[in-house]
């Protein structure tokens, strides 16, 4: 049973050292201190001058890789970082920011790496960039299956367009006449009078769509085993955690006023009781116990709670941490005046000014005031004003949160119902749910009733509406003027003046290109508006923001220039009407987007206010928080680059009938923007959040939309162009409409159920080597504490690894 020292050694000492708020007394911690070389005091976040290796440690430890790594990587590395040419940045692996508790990756994921890779950082990440390929795919199947025929016929077969020259010219009104060129030729307006041809294509679009039906089930299908396969290879935190809600707030009944060891007891009892231990458990805990008698040491119980991790109510430390910063605002504001009158930078001339010392003491205050808020929620006791009922609570093995989740989680479709829960706590019924990941959590916002985020939702979605309307109008004008020099052209080659008229053109690339920026405009007030929203998770964030931003983005784009230039202009495949203007949208969003992201003018920015503070040295005035946040990366947006996925998809879906090309320069645009966005979270992002797969299965369900978009407007082209509509087109409306419509994810689970995993039954404390942080350590209402903690823990286990390898080599 007993088998390598040093792996068992190390076994048993983290054992006695998992994360839980009960197994350490909370520390004082003095804020504005810097932390010993143990890091067990607190971190300098408000130290002037700051510290600029510190800042570049904490801009390493955010780089996009993993930390753990096999023994003898683990020797190659420090063999690796003791050579006298390794660069400072090498150096740094492996160290650990005092700030946010990170180590320093060991691994970082390359450009070309496989899309499971980025495991790590939740199923969100890899299922990310297969969403960007399965749209790929869609676009070369909707491609091969009816817009290569669309666009063969269109510039081979079509005559519907005419070729300008003196004998016409002067008859034609440029708005209603088709004149060929590459852009009306590539385009259905060219065979717009030809029936056999649009009726066949009428039938291939319906092939299309029907392929594309069978392919959404194929993506949902390795969505869902893409999703269990990484679940089953990676650990995350909420792998052997449980969300309770419902947690009485009152102390009747409570034990020393003690909320969270009270309910840690209350389910450890609960546990033991119920669920028996797995053969693989308990044949653990007779290695353990063997190894303890082996080396003499007192046997220990091993609980199976291990932490519980109260929701608080952050308001109070919210605003005295704003008071903090103002504070701090009016200190930085008299440095440089100092430095001006050649006192030196952190000198105890600079401390014994009369104003400085005067906002040092109220800093103080605040901060004092902080640590007792901190320390009561660390302790769980004295806090029924701030607790808001929930907690997450995390258990040494997986299989307890499985079975706790099996007979206690109700759907809501169970609650409204009237199932109840049979788990009782002080009174009350308990409800278990699945929780989101540690950075998941809007902490900020858990204090927000229900009823509030309804209102606030609302109230969002007319906000968005109104905002929608503003940049309709800025497009409808730019459309306008557009039109003007398009009457301009028609009456000049009306008078007989043939030759190219540069002005219409330069105006409709500039109207495409400022669609673009009317976008981007629109996706930061959006996003101002999603956060007014109050999510209590970021994924829920996440979803919206990329829902609004998306669905706002192509009525911009696509419909309201339709809706111009049908009914408005009436100008659709006349020069500068709308089959010019779409053709040069999908150039631009092919073209500009992924360039912008190439360009990164964000991180340039960053480069360019980190030179100028790394000029001021000594002399800077940034606390050591700000310059944290000046040396991080650029943090990746997730749900803005969905959003710019999903408005791409749209726009296609919505013109791919009358302008096939669309479909291969878009095609070529989202293959850019892949690379791009691997480049970019390489090597120039920082990724804050572990992403849910939630939030891609949503994306899925968005992108259904396209169905029903691209029936209805082939459709409508058909109407438009022969005054008839086929059968295929309404059989395709049908159908497109259904998928819509129909929960296509749960039909997707009847027919192709997945294996089920089995239970695991590895102990936290070796599964959270791979986590990116916890519970604990993202409360704002515990971070300092259970950061320092970690630092101390996960030191102390470095030295008793070497200590206990040089012990077992001898």
């Amino acid at each position: 049973m007993f088998r390598q020292g040093p792996q068992k050694y190390q076994q048993f000492q983290d054992e006695q050292r998992v994360v839980s708020n009960k197994q350490e007394f909370p520390q004082e911690v003095q804020a504005g201190v810097l932390g010993g070389k143990e890091g067990n005091l607190d971190f300098p976040s408000d130290q002037i001058p700051p510290d600029f290796n510190l800042a570049e440690l904490h801009r390493e430890a955010w780089n996009v890789g993993t930390t753990k790594l096999s023994k003898s990587q683990l020797r190659s590395l420090r063999l690796h970082q003791n050579a006298p040419n390794v660069s400072e940045e090498e150096k740094l692996v492996g160290q650990i920011c005092k700030c946010c508790a990170r180590q320093v990756p060991k691994d970082r994921v390359k450009i070309d790496c496989n899309n499971q890779d980025y495991s790590f950082l939740g199923a969100g990440m890899p299922l990310y960039f297969e969403y960007i390929k399965a749209c790929i795919l869609m676009l070369i199947v909707m491609f091969v299956t009816s817009g290569d025929y669309n666009i063969i016929t269109n510039i081979a077969f079509g005559q519907s367009c005419q070729t300008l020259d003196k004998s016409i010219g002067i008859e034609i009104d440029e708005k209603t006449v088709c004149i060929f060129n590459w852009v009306t030729g590539l385009s259905l307006a060219n065979k717009r009078e030809d029936q056999e041809f649009i009726d066949l294509q009428q039938m291939l679009n319906l092939i299309s769509m029907l392929t594309l039906i069978i392919l959404f089930q194929y993506f949902r299908k390795e969505q869902r085993a893409f999703d269990t396969e990484i679940d089953s290879s990676t650990y995350y935190a909420s792998d052997y955690t449980i969300l309770l809600k419902n947690i009485p707030t009152h102390t009747e009944g409570l034990k020393n006023d003690d909320f969270d060891q009270d309910l840690k007891d209350y389910l450890e009892v609960y546990i033991e009781r119920t669920y028996e231990k797995p053969s693989e458990v308990l044949d653990y805990e007779e290695e353990l116990r063997q190894f303890l008698q082996r080396n003499n040491r007192p046997e220990k119980k091993l609980s199976r709670v291990v932490a519980v991790n109260l929701c608080y109510n952050i308001e109070e430390q919210t605003i005295l941490e704003q008071e903090k910063q103002t504070k701090i605002a009016q200190k930085q504001k008299l440095l440089p005046d100092l430095y001006d009158q050649g006192l030196l930078p952190g000198s105890e001339d600079i401390n014994n000014n009369e104003q400085i010392k005067e906002i040092d003491a109220q800093i103080t205050e605040i901060e004092s005031k902080l640590e007792a808020l901190e320390k009561r929620f660390v302790e769980g006791k004295d806090v029924k004003q701030y607790f808001l009922g929930q907690a997450f609570v995390t258990f040494r093995w997986e299989s307890d949160v499985q079975w706790m989740l099996i007979d206690h989680r109700l759907s809501l479709c169970s609650r409204i119902l009237g199932r109840k829960s049979n788990l009782i706590y002080r009174g009350s019924q308990l409800q278990v749910e699945q929780p989101p990941e540690p950075t998941d959590v809007f902490w900020e916002n858990l204090h927000i009733q229900t009823s509030q985020k309804i209102w606030r939702r609302i109230l969002g979605y007319f906000l968005t509406f109104i905002i929608l309307g503003i940049c309709g109008g800025l497009i409808y004008w730019l459309s306008a003027v557009q039109a003007q020099s398009a009457d301009e052209q028609a009456k000049a080659v009306k008078n007989g003046d043939l030759n190219p008229n540069y002005k219409v053109k330069v105006i409709a690339q500039l109207a495409s290109i400022s669609i673009i920026v009317i976008n981007y405009i629109l996706s930061v007030v959006i996003r101002k508006v999603s956060l007014f929203e109050r999510f209590s998770t970021q994924t829920g964030f996440n979803i919206s923001l990329a829902s609004k931003s998306s669905l706002a983005q192509f009525v911009n784009t696509a419909v309201i220039t339709f809706a111009i230039s049908t009914w408005v202009t009436k100008n659709i495949y006349g020069t500068g009407g709308l089959v010019y203007n779409q053709t040069y949208v999908f150039i631009s969003n092919a073209i500009l987007p992924a360039l912008i992201q190439l360009v990164d003018s964000s991180t340039i920015l960053k480069w360019l206010y980190q030179f100028f503070e790394l000029r001021k040295g000594k002399s800077s005035v940034k606390t050591q928080k700000q310059l944290h946040d000046l040396f991080e990366r650029p943090v990746f947006d997730i749900s803005t680059s969905y959003a710019t996925v999903l408005k791409n998809m749209y726009v296609v879906a919505f013109y791919a009938s009358v302008i096939p090309i669309g479909l291969v320069i878009t095609c070529f645009a989202l293959l850019f923007f892949y690379w791009v966005e691997k480049y970019n979270i390489a090597r120039r992002r920082t990724i804050k959040y572990n992403y849910s797969s939630v939030l891609s299965r949503e994306m899925i369900e968005q992108l259904e939309y396209v169905l029903p978009i691209y029936c209805l407007t082939n459709l409508w082209w058909e109407y438009t162009f022969l005054q008839s509509i086929s059968t295929e087109a309404i059989i395709g409306v049908c159908f497109g409409i259904a998928n819509a419509i129909l929960p296509m994810h749960e039909i997707n689970k009847l027919l192709f159920r997945m294996k089920a995993k089995p239970n695991e039954h590895l102990p936290i404390n070796e599964a959270e080597v791979g986590f990116l942080t916890d519970y604990c350590r993202e409360n704002p209402a515990t971070a300092e504490t259970e950061r320092a903690r970690y630092q101390e823990r996960v030191t102390r286990h470095q030295k008793d690894r070497i200590a206990m390898e040089q012990m077992f080599e001898q």
